[in-house]
């Protein structure tokens, strides 16, 4: 039997139907335990607690009802013997259809619930903790597939073994593309890491997913928590403090007459921040008019290069951080000012990457036009021009050897944490300022010291979410109906909205736009 669609769905829509059959009800008790569940859309549909040591792997069509006290009400005629507690309850939402409980018991020795003899039936003692399962299918459906179902589940099930080979990588979760971004982000928060390397993989993904719904708290102390461990150096401090900088406007009117006299300008960001983003939303107007007319993009899939030059539009396989709304505004900007797009990433195992990408970007730009202007937006390091303190070559520094092209190359991770010394703006320095090999590898350093909170025009709508939950709320460029236009779509707005309260949501003069929210399950709500 295969199941793939998940179903995040509160509800329990069978569960009721084996009420009838059991004797002796007493009010069923929730399991201190139950908290403690974790629930993840793995290759299977997953729960783990580590208060009981479980693994409880179901399959992807089953729906597990989260909330205590919904779960209690439903399960409020289900008789428990002494002692027993609910740790978790579930049902199918598609043939065949059933529903299951697991109970807990904290002795080994208490007494057997009285049990219908059409129920299916398992239990055991671990650790001194007497567990129970119990299944029955629903109205009329073959109990033998529920029956084998139920002991494919059990036979799964493990306890007192949770270990990182249960769960495999976060990446797991990250690899269809949505923009159910909180659905993703609360999934990853839940994903256990029992190593080092483990923790700074999830790390890294929660970041990169907070980061996609813009600015909010737990994007911020995520944040935080990730600035706290960095350490800039002493000596590029007191030269920060005590070197003039170029503030503001000045800031992107001096970047744009350095490009002037330039074939190749190379920018570059740190993932975890979209304000870098807002640096080549600035620059755009006045680079296109300084005659760029290539924006080539690290995070375009060159797969979808002809495409989204072809529609000048993007969606969710365009690439991966592109379907950040900040990174998509930049891009949405750059088509409607007629760049051409140009995805060089190399694709090539067999390449070393700084080498591919250099090479792709040549090939796509000049090598067919010699007199082409063209705009690089990197990844991190990829844009320095001198090799590390170990002889490795960036892809600029390649660029720069093989084809004889000197890219203006711009840095903004260096200081990125620094970021609150910009005021809101942006701060220039050049390089040589500075006596670190590393600081000196680029031409100069931005401190940028935007924010995100407003930068789609003034005008706002107040959206309120009467909710207990936090939701994430979208906003849609569309005239399409909710069922065409979202499911592929890269919204031009998007945050998470706390349970009873209120944010500002940017109006869109002049523009079709649907508004969807989506709970943390991902299920949509009104």
């Amino acid at each position: 039997m295969r199941r793939t669609a998940i179903n995040y769905s509160h509800c329990m829509y069978g569960i009721l139907g084996m009420v009838a059959l059991l004797a002796g009800c007493r009010l069923p008790q929730i399991s201190r335990h139950f908290e403690h569940n974790r629930y993840l859309p793995l290759y299977d549909n997953v729960v783990y607690n580590d208060s009981v040591s479980l693994f409880f792997p179901s399959f992807g069509d089953v729906v597990y009802e989260r909330d205590a006290r919904r779960l209690r009400r439903l399960l409020r005629n289900v008789p428990l013997a002494p002692g027993d507690s609910l740790v978790l309850g579930g049902n199918t939402a598609a043939p065949p259809y059933y529903s299951f409980a697991l109970m807990v018991n904290e002795a080994c020795n208490g007494e057997m619930p009285s049990m219908d003899p059409a129920f299916f039936y398992r239990d055991t003692c671990v650790s001194g903790r007497w567990f129970k399962f119990i299944g029955y299918a629903d109205g009329d459906n073959d109990r033998i597939s529920v029956n084998k179902d139920l002991t494919d589940i059990w036979g799964r099930m493990g306890l007192d073994s949770l270990t990182g080979d249960r769960f495999g990588s976060p990446f797991t979760i990250t690899g269809t593309p949505t923009n159910k971004l909180y659905a993703v982000l609360d999934n990853l928060r839940q994903f256990p890491a029992y190593t080092e390397q483990e923790q700074w993989n999830k790390t890294q993904l929660v970041l990169t997913y907070a980061s996609f719904l813009g600015d909010h708290e737990a994007y911020r102390r995520e944040l935080a928590a990730l600035e706290a461990r960095m350490e800039v150096d002493s000596a590029a401090l007191h030269t920060l403090e005590t070197v003039p900088k170029i503030r503001g406007d000045d800031a992107l009117a001096c970047i744009v007459a350095e490009s002037r006299n330039r074939k190749l300008v190379m920018i570059n960001e740190n993932h975890f921040y979209p304000t870098h983003r807002l640096l080549v939303y600035d620059l755009l107007d006045s680079l296109r008019a300084a005659g760029f007319q290539y924006l080539a993009l690290e995070a375009l899939d060159p797969r979808q290069e002809e495409t989204v030059n072809r529609t000048r539009k993007i969606d969710l396989h365009t690439g991966f951080y592109t379907q950040e709304q900040q990174y998509a505004r930049m891009v949405r900007k750059a088509l409607e000012l007629g760049f051409t797009l140009i995805g060089y990433e190399n694709t090539d195992p067999a390449i070393d990457r700084e080498v591919g990408q250099a090479t792709n970007l040549y090939e796509k730009t000049f090598a067919k036009d010699p007199h082409a202007k063209v705009l690089v937006y990197a990844g991190m390091a990829h844009i320095f021009e001198l090799p590390d303190s170990d002889g490795r070559k960036w892809m600029a520094a390649h660029f720069r050897e093989r084809y004889g092209i000197d890219p203006l190359t711009i840095d903004q991770n260096g200081f990125k944490s620094l970021h609150s010394l910009a005021e809101d703006t942006y701060q220039l320095v050049r390089s040589d300022r500075f006596d670190s090999h590393q600081l000196r590898s680029v031409d100069y350093h931005v401190i940028n010291g935007r924010s995100v909170a407003a930068t789609v025009g003034q005008e706002y709508l107040v959206y309120k979410n009467p909710r207990r939950d936090s939701v994430q709320v979208l906003l849609f460029l569309t005239d399409k109906p909710a069922n065409i236009a979202v499911p592929m779509e890269v919204p031009y707005f998007t945050t998470i909205v706390p349970g009873r309260s209120k944010t500002r949501i940017p109006k869109v003069p002049g523009k079709p736009v649907l508004m969807v929210a989506y709970d943390r399950q991902g299920n949509r709500v009104n």
